[in-house]
């Protein structure tokens, strides 16, 4: 199927590559370093810092944080190296060393927080805020820090940016969102989140010691999962425990917690260190009243005017950890309709991700939706697409300057050209067997919709001619079970089923349903060429009977008997005359007695459940380590590798069956494991085999004879 002169609408995700930090368990000097590399990167504020314990292992809540945060890579601070890359491995990403980040791996595609359109600060003048020189890390954690060479990068680039002189500062400014590590998430949203994040909801106020590692650490971590959508972004702030000398902050935080009158308490205090006694005293510094409610509630004031929250305001201890415990993708996306023409499609759009200039720096760009959804994931069809490509979360990811006016080249293989590149570093090579070339000169539309019609393929197979396996399952069952056909038998069996003449019946005589059911069927297979009209001749001189295709002959003249030439009768009935019979087609009748018919069943069914297929009736699979397997049905459905087997009868999926099938699928490295027969499959055959597709990680669909019709 080529997708090639269809107009397609495309979807592009653009995003910065986010890393997670390793440090070593305990290490404030690389809290802070890691810090310091976030503060310069675009996304930075996102970025998880992890510690790795002394056996080289990570606490389950940190492991955790790692899968929601959905990082791109892992940046090794200053973790033990061989901790460090075990740590990476087990989640199949990248790690460089931190002087590494900018040059090497997929960590290097974001941008300088100086290259996006940042929004002005309070007087448009007074820059952003860091944490002062030698601060504790409360500072760090909370506003952002920046090495000497990196904050000179700033003011090149013509951004204001200040430390703080003051600790209060840094509470004021993470409270109007004027600190440096707030602007590295500017031009940043999740494209795709579950649960969906709450609209603006209570304030966060985190606790520790001035510098204490842990409660820096949990609260770097709590914000970096929080929501970063404008609608849906959760205030959370780092105070030290003591602010006393804060005689402003009462009046500064009333202000700011005059919010909308859509939740309850106004704040929430937690810490990983502080005791509750010291976060009651803290609250009551800060003018705050124990909540009388016993947990955070939130309410949704549809089509009335929200008044404000005001004072006294209230707190609760404890955090509930909905608010930043979804799962979440990241990007700024922008649409494409374009027409897909030729080998390259090119994609024009304005880049969705605004820059201060005509241009920035680097980014991650995913291309997804239209015939991008058709293609297998799979690397070697990403190269297809793009010499650089790579899967990501379902779309082409790119890495790609950010420039306002953006032209992306991409070429859209056809799902021959994928299913090609999928088997080829799959299997040393994958001929079509013998079933799959007859079924292939086959396969046709028209003729798909007609084996999905009630009784056409009952109707087939009256019509197969018996062959010699038919024949010496005949002769075994009238010699009983008890004594097996000799080589002999089997022989004759063979060699005398080869001859016998094509079957031909008239719809009275199919054997199979009524009437007017049988004669349907048989003018839908004569329509699509699948079966030839005639009648029948009764020789008196040769006693054959014999099938006369309707042609000039028997348009005019007189009947012969095409085995002896003696001339002689067409069949009639009394009442109804002249009698049409019916015969296959030649392909049409050795397919079936292959069991070739019911691979293309498959097919049409298959066609029809998904949006976008190329589908093949058998494949002789051959392996790099001498291996050799088949695939009844092979190819790929709306993106995803599908191969299994096809039987005339359920009772043919044995165990030895299933773990011929199963070992292919594992091979193939397939999606989708098919399971087909047109008679039932018994339940406890089906069970055995979703354990197994459940042991191996792939979806098993099951075809019985109802799945294979319309």
């Amino acid at each position: 199927m080529s997708l090639v002169g269809q107009s397609a609408l495309f979807k592009v995700t653009v995003r910065p590559a986010r890393a997670a930090y390793l440090i070593a368990e305990g290490s404030s000097d690389g809290f802070r370093r890691a810090v310091q590399e976030a503060t310069s990167r675009w996304g930075g504020q996102t970025e998880p810092i992890i510690p790795v314990l002394e056996d080289g292992t990570i606490a389950p809540d940190h492991r955790r944080v790692i899968e929601v945060a959905h990082v791109d890579g892992v940046v090794n601070v200053d973790a033990p190296t061989d901790h460090a890359k075990s740590f990476a491995a087990s989640f199949d990403m990248q790690c460089v060393t931190i002087d590494q980040i900018d040059r090497w791996g997929v960590t290097m595609f974001t941008s300088h927080p100086a290259d996006m359109a940042l929004p002005t600060t309070v007087d448009g003048s007074n820059g952003y805020v860091i944490a002062a020189e030698g601060a504790p890390l409360w500072q760090v954690a909370a506003a952002g820090d920046l090495r000497s060479e990196a904050e000179k990068g700033f003011r090149d680039a013509g951004m204001v940016v200040r430390r703080a002189r003051f600790d209060h500062e840094i509470g004021e400014s993470q409270l109007w969102d004027h600190t440096l590590l707030g602007a590295t998430t500017v031009s940043m949203a999740e494209t795709w989140a579950s649960p969906a994040p709450m609209g603006a909801s209570t304030v966060i106020i985190l606790v520790s010691d001035a510098d204490d590692l842990e409660g820096c650490l949990a609260f770097w971590n709590l914000r970096a999962l929080r929501s970063v959508s404008p609608r849906g972004a959760t205030p959370i702030h780092l105070l030290p425990v003591d602010i006393s000398h804060w005689t402003s902050w009462p009046r500064v935080l009333s202000d700011a917690l005059q919010r909308p009158d859509q939740f309850s308490p106004d704040v929430l205090i937690d810490s990983a260190s502080v005791e509750k006694e010291a976060m009651h005293t803290f609250a009551e510094s800060m003018g705050l009243q124990l909540s009388e409610e016993q947990q955070a509630r939130r309410s949704m004031l549809f089509g009335k005017e929200v008044l404000k929250r005001a004072a006294p305001f209230t707190y609760l201890l404890g955090l509930p950890v909905g608010y930043v415990g979804f799962e979440r993708r990241y990007g700024l996306a922008a649409f494409v309709d374009v027409p897909v023409v030729g080998e390259k499609t090119a994609l024009r759009l304005t880049c969705p991700v605004p820059t201060k200039s005509g241009y920035g720096g680097l980014s991650l760009v995913s291309i997804s939706d239209g015939p991008i959804d058709a293609l297998p994931k799979r690397g070697p069809v990403a190269k297809l697409v793009e010499d650089s490509a790579e899967w990501h979360d379902g779309g082409i990811q790119i890495a790609a300057r950010l420039e306002r006016d953006w032209r992306l080249e991409l070429r859209i293989p056809t799902l021959d050209a994928a299913y090609v590149a999928v088997l080829r570093e799959r299997t040393a090579s994958h001929p079509l067997s013998d079933k799959g070339a007859i079924g292939t000169g086959l396969l046709d539309e028209s003729a798909m919709a007609v084996l999905a019609e009630p009784d056409v393929f009952e109707t087939i197979r009256q019509l197969t001619t018996p062959r010699g396996e038919d024949i010496a399952k005949k002769l075994q069952k009238l010699f009983g079970k008890g004594q097996p056909l000799t080589e002999e038998q089997k022989a004759f069996a063979e060699e005398f089923g080869g001859r016998s003449e094509r079957v031909f019946k008239s719809a009275d005589r199919l054997g199979y349903g009524s009437f007017e059911a049988a004669q349907t069927a048989l003018e839908r297979l004569s329509g699509i060429g699948w079966a030839e009209r005639g009648f029948q001749t009764a020789c008196n001189e040769c006693k054959i009977r014999s099938f006369a295709p309707f042609s000039q002959g028997t348009a005019r003249g007189i009947a012969r008997c095409p085995v002896c030439g003696s001339s002689t009768d067409y069949t009639r009935e009394p009442g109804r005359g002249l009698v049409v019979h019916y015969r296959l087609d030649a392909r049409v009748d050795f397919a079936n007695d292959n069991g070739v018919i019911a691979h293309l069943m498959v097919i049409g069914a298959l066609n029809r459940r998904y949006t976008h297929t190329l589908l093949k009736p058998g494949v002789d699979l051959f392996f790099a380590d001498g291996t050799q397997g088949e695939a009844d049905v092979i190819g790929i459905c709306d993106g995803k590798l599908v191969s299994g087997e096809v039987k005339m009868s359920g009772w043919s999926f044995t165990d030895a069956q299933l773990n011929k099938d199963l070992d292919i699928v594992e091979r193939l490295q397939s999606d989708i494991y098919l399971m087909a027969a047109t008679s039932p499959i018994q339940e406890e055959t089906k069970e055995r085999a979703k354990a197994r597709c459940d042991e191996l990680g792939v979806e098993l669909l099951i075809l019985e004879r109802n799945d294979l019709l319309r």
